[in-house]
């Protein structure tokens, strides 16, 4: 089954003009832990260095914090070696981007400056937060047209035809 988030990230990269495959498995070296996966890996076919791999933390019940998300390890399995190792194999290099997509960060410039600064620490080098996203594919998504190969964008183009609790444009 997808996850609805990675789908509608999914989604805002392809609208982008991205190139997008989902859930690449790669084994963790610890015995105890399972296999993990990196949830998107993408490519703009017009720009080949523009690629990247895309870790979604889709916690949209509360803000992301330092003290809060941020120190736990497991955020970052998708920028260990064994992951990095897989995405070098994907795109036969290392030069790529480390995106980490969020619900939120604080509203506070201090408090975000100072997220974004550790997690580059732990070798993210961007953070994206869902409702930009979601603000973006509203704007994108047409009422006359069916999205029947995404569940999601079918989903908010029907909220778009009936209007409800679209984004102001």
């Amino acid at each position: 089954m997808t996850d609805v988030n990675e789908e509608i990230v999914a989604n805002y990269f392809e609208l982008n003009g991205y190139m997008v495959r989902r859930n690449l498995s790669y084994p963790l070296d610890n015995k105890y832990s399972p296999d993990s996966d990196i949830d998107l890996l993408i490519y703009n076919p017009k720009d080949p260095k523009d690629k990247a791999i895309v870790e979604i933390k889709g916690w949209h019940n509360q803000t992301f914090t330092l003290k809060s998300y941020f120190k736990d390890d497991s955020l970052y399995n998708f920028v260990k070696r064994e992951a990095l190792g897989e995405a070098e194999k994907f795109f036969g290099d290392k030069d790529f981007d480390r995106i980490l997509v969020i619900s939120e960060l604080p509203k506070n410039p201090d408090k975000q400056n100072e997220i974004i600064n550790y997690v580059k620490t732990r070798g993210v080098n961007k953070v994206l937060e869902f409702k930009p996203i979601l603000e973006f594919i509203f704007k994108k998504i047409v009422e006359n047209k069916n999205y029947r190969d995404s569940e999601s964008l079918q989903t908010i183009r029907l909220m778009k035809i009936y209007k409800v609790n679209t984004p102001q444009e």
